[in-house]
């Protein structure tokens, strides 16, 4: 394949958000363009350092005598996705730190009363990141099954919006599949 230019990109959000999540059960989007199920939830803005996917790939390398690499077992690959919500007082963005029973809503849904910390493991859910590259396309990673496995510091300070760096790990599907990337030209 030839050289493309086109192919070289940067992202951004999508106008409605970039990190959406659902209880687990349901309805996973299969391409890029459709509308999330009404289940899907946005976590609002988020910092613009964006979302970083990451990857531990474990390999362990066999040895023959003499120092050639003769095999390569491979152990996994452990994808994660990392981004620091903004919108700190966002009852979705604290249900999925802390937890849905340890959040309290008012009549509205949409204000934060109290949240409790507590030792609660957190659900397996599903989650969705939307991007739009710079050449026009629509990017969506579709994660069936993940949870937050990590929150890191939450400074408060009038320098800084509150917001801990969020860690989300997916879990294997029935397919052994992790995440599931979708793409489309946008407005087609």
């Amino acid at each position: 394949m030839a050289q493309t230019a086109s192919n070289a990109v940067y992202s951004k959000p999508k106008a409605t958000g970039c990190v959406w999540s659902a209880p687990e059960g349901t309805e996973l989007p299969t391409d890029a363009e459709a509308e999330l199920d009404a289940g899907f939830e946005g976590w609002g803005y988020i910092n613009d350092d964006g979302v970083d996917e990451g990857h531990d790939f474990s390999a362990d390398s066999v040895k023959a005598y003499g120092g050639a690499t003769v095999l390569v077992i491979e152990g996994g690959d452990e994808v994660t996705y990392e981004f620091t919500p903004l919108e700190y007082t966002n009852p979705v963005v604290q249900k999925n730190l802390f937890g849905d029973s340890n959040v309290t809503v008012g009549t509205d849904d949409t204000t934060l009363k109290s949240v409790k910390l507590t030792d609660d493991a957190h659900a397996a859910k599903p989650y969705v990141f939307e991007h739009v590259l710079s050449n026009g396309m629509i990017e969506r990673d579709v994660l069936p099954s993940a949870k937050v496995t990590g929150i890191d510091t939450n400074t408060y300070s009038s320098g800084a919006a509150l917001g801990p760096k969020v860690t989300v790990t997916p879990f294997p599907d029935a397919f052994g599949v992790k995440v599931y990337k979708y793409f489309a030209k946008a407005g087609e």
